[in-house]
């Protein structure tokens, strides 16, 4: 009788045969299901490896992005710096370059320097015979003006600038905004010719000019003129510009002359009706400045630039024109038209029909 491993059949040789057959079958099919689960696990330990494998790629994937960015961020920073510094040393190098070129159209170099009590000359060597012929008597104009106006000037202070150029061409403002007085002398000599002394004259009038305004705003700075005597201190300007001189009637323009002329037939307190525009007393300007032109005539040259300061003190407290007249010149306002109009027509003799104004 045949063995088996799990059963002994002492029957019949088919049922063991059938037997066997069963058993091998069984046994092939639970290997197969063995290695099945098997496999199965393999797989799985495979994906989670490389699900582990891209989780650390990705990590190490985001800080290379991020130092990379960082970089990048950094370099951006420089480069503009970079750009930034270019773009300042251009613009130095323009600036210069323009300063070299101004530098370069300029006169030479000035060579002399001529100081006096309240000036100091800055001129160029072939303009100083010019300045040796003036300064003395420019100089003591200034420190008289100085006086008449009630301001102080210290001879050991700070002088007065004064640059003589002789180049027409010159760049004139950037002396200016230094404060400093500005003559061209080839502006000053070309309707001249080749006469010196002329252009000497000239070139002094234009300084004068310049230095008596100077002072005249100097003593304006510490008043508050009242409007209705603008006018009044528009005509003092032009007077002491002119190195308050009294023009004669050969020298005044027709227009001037007729000025005066049409002054003897107004009354001084014509200047009390400047008014605005639309007001129905709004006067005629040529009346306005026909009587504050010829008043601060008569009152320069007749009470002198030193009554200037009481005037302006007047000008700055009192709207009634008796109250000035009466503070500053001591004598009524009637008695002040009276000898204008007789300054008038002694100084300039009217041609006109009609007669002035009955005093």
């Amino acid at each position: 009788m045949a063995t088996n491993t799990f059963y002994f059949f002492d029957g019949d040789p088919e049922d063991e045969a059938a037997w066997q057959a069963f058993v091998a079958t069984h046994s092939e099919s639970v290997g197969m299901s063995e290695r099945a689960t098997s496999s199965s696990a393999t797989i799985k330990t495979f994906y989670e490896l490389f699900l582990i494998l891209v989780i650390m790629v990705a990590l190490v994937g985001t800080v290379l992005w991020q130092k990379d960015t960082t970089q990048i961020a950094a370099l951006e920073n420089q480069v503009q710096t970079l750009e930034e510094e270019l773009a300042h040393l251009a613009l130095a190098q323009e600036t210069a370059a323009a300063s070299a070129s101004l530098t370069s159209q300029r006169s030479p170099l000035v060579h002399n320097v001529v100081n006096t009590d309240y000036l100091r000359f800055v001129v160029e060597p072939t303009q100083i015979a010019i300045v040796n012929e003036i300064a003395a008597q420019l100089d003591t104009a200034f420190g008289q003006l100085s006086a008449d106006l009630d301001l102080p000037v210290d001879p050991l202070g700070e002088k007065v600038n004064v640059l003589l150029l002789g180049d027409s061409t010159d760049d004139t403002n950037f002396y200016a905004d230094l404060g400093v007085i500005v003559i061209n002398v080839a502006s000053c000599a070309e309707p001249f010719a080749c006469d010196a002394q002329s252009v000497s004259q000239e070139i002094y009038n234009n300084l004068y000019g310049q230095l008596a305004r100077r002072l005249l705003d100097k003593a304006l700075m510490t008043r508050q003129i009242r409007p209705e005597w603008g006018v009044v201190v528009t005509h003092l300007y032009a007077y002491v510009e002119q190195a308050h001189s009294v023009p004669s009637v050969a020298t005044l323009p027709a227009y001037k002359l007729e000025q005066r002329e049409y002054a003897q037939l107004l009354s001084v307190s014509t200047l009390l009706l400047h008014r605005g525009p639309g007001d129905w007393m709004y006067p005629d300007y040529a009346s306005i400045h026909a009587v504050a032109d010829t008043f601060v005539e008569y009152a320069m040259v007749t009470y002198g630039l030193a009554s200037i300061p009481p005037l302006l003190d007047a000008l700055s407290r009192y709207p009634e024109w008796d109250a000035v007249v009466t503070t500053v010149y001591g004598i009524p306002v009637e008695q002040l038209e009276q000898e204008w109009h007789a300054y008038l027509a002694q100084q300039y003799p009217s041609e006109s029909p009609y007669a002035p104004l009955a005093e």
